[in-house]
């Protein structure tokens, strides 16, 4: 079965669990699919972790650094710092001085194979690092987002797929219309706020909100007075966006009323601790 509708939670609402990797690592599932293995997590690295044995994963491996640092092999990774490294990119040594938190995408069972032995790998996709706190932002390439100032920083664009990774960054009172369009994609758009805040009529995503929403679903209109940053990502293909004809009234402030699969909303604590980050 392929993921199912999330939209949305707050990952603070989720426990810590511990990794079926490294038992010294923390993870949160935010989404998974039971098709292939694919999942979206937040991991938790430890103070003073190490792992020195090489290996390599049979899936594609993109991850955002959301704080702390880690090194991978000779690369230094800092908040703020992407990557993408596909099927048999090898990990010779992890290391982290201080707790660090990754937000990590699998496109596959992340089961670890240990060897030395090199993979071939697809050097057209792999994205050793990228340093999104000091690279150019340009405009938003949809004209309506454009048109309000909406900045934007490609990631990553598949040569393959056409899917693509993206970071949003929203100023404050860009978005605060009292009435706007609800828009559709005909691809898979998954979401994860680093700062601010976004109003949906589903409820308010604050800083460590997620969601992933099926293609050709109406959603909107998006609203925000203390703007935000997220990561996008379009699964199936590049992300288009058709717009309603129609002007809808955006609904501030509305009360959390997610749509969410029925094994997920048992997992969440909405009495959340709201000093926590993720």
């Amino acid at each position: 079965m392929p993921r199912p509708h999330i939209e949305f939670i707050q990952t603070q609402m989720l426990d810590w669990e511990r990794s079926n990797i490294n038992s010294s690592a923390l993870v949160k599932n935010l989404s998974f699919d039971n098709s292939n293995g694919a999942s979206t997590n937040i991991i938790r690295y430890p103070e003073n972790f190490e792992a020195n044995t090489s290996h390599y994963l049979e899936c594609d491996e993109e991850f955002l650094i959301l704080s702390g640092r880690i090194l991978i092999n000779e690369n230094s990774y800092a908040k703020g710092d992407y990557a993408f490294f596909p099927s048999g990119y090898p990990r010779r040594k992890i290391k982290c001085k201080e707790q660090t938190d990754i937000l990590t995408y699998y496109e596959g069972r992340n089961k670890p194979i240990f060897s030395k032995e090199i993979q071939n790998i697809d050097c057209s996709r792999l994205i050793v690092k990228l340093e999104t706190i000091k690279a150019d932002w340009g405009k938003a390439t949809d004209p309506k987002i454009a048109a309000l100032g909406v900045k934007r920083l490609e990631l990553r664009s598949d040569p393959i797929n056409g899917e693509k990774t993206w970071l949003l960054d929203i100023s404050p009172n860009m978005m605060d219309s009292e009435y706007d369009k609800k828009e559709v994609h005909p691809v898979v758009e998954e979401v994860f706020v680093i700062s601010g805040e976004m109003h949906l009529p589903m409820g308010v995503l604050k800083k460590g909100a997620y969601f992933w929403r099926p293609p050709n679903i109406s959603h909107g209109p998006v609203g925000t007075r203390k703007g935000a940053t997220g990561i996008f990502r379009s699964k199936g293909g590049p992300l288009k966006t058709e717009w309603s004809k129609e002007n809808y009234q955006v609904i501030w402030s509305a009360k959390y009323a997610p749509i969410l699969p029925e094994g997920l909303r048992s997992k969440l604590n909405v009495n959340y601790d709201k000093n926590v980050p993720y």
